[in-house]
């Protein structure tokens, strides 16, 4: 068994946390739960169901070594996030959503335990949708003939 439960949140840096919001809220029907403007930033947690949140941060210093905030910002990006989908239809709702909004293609990967779509968040940003199945374990290549597209 292990000791931790799931993920708690991801931070991400954005440069508009109001469109940040919006897409996530309006797409994944997302709860946003804090958003707090603090002069030279501003942050949010939204909440994303099962007790995972995004956490934006939106920067607005003049240097990039201002007195305390630099360092978290400094650590490099986050390369993408997969949420978790719970079934297949709600999967099938996301994934038209997301191609209705231009955020996504459409192509879903099948990777024999797990489907897999691919969006753009609104930062540009690389991000999945999850769906765990039955099935055995397909390699990257193998995956790639099981795709299929919008």
């Amino acid at each position: 068994m292990t000791l931790s439960n799931g993920c708690n949140h991801v931070t991400i840096v954005t440069k508009d946390v109001d469109r940040f919001i919006e897409f996530y809220t309006t797409i994944f029907e997302a709860e946003v739960r804090l958003d707090l403007d603090e002069g030279m930033l501003r942050h949010a947690l939204i909440d994303m169901g099962c007790d995972f949140c995004l956490h934006p941060f939106q920067v607005n210093w003049q240097s990039e070594h201002e007195e305390g905030l630099s360092e978290i910002f400094a650590r490099g990006h986050v390369d993408h996030f997969a949420l978790n989908i719970s079934d297949e239809s709600s999967f099938d709702l996301l994934r038209k959503r997301l191609v209705e909004c231009g955020a996504s293609e459409g192509r879903v990967r099948d990777f024999g335990i797990v489907q897999v779509l691919s969006f753009q968040d609104p930062d540009g940003m690389e991000c999945e949708l999850a769906l765990w199945k039955e099935g055995e374990p397909l390699t990257m290549a193998e995956s790639k003939s099981e795709a299929y597209a919008a």
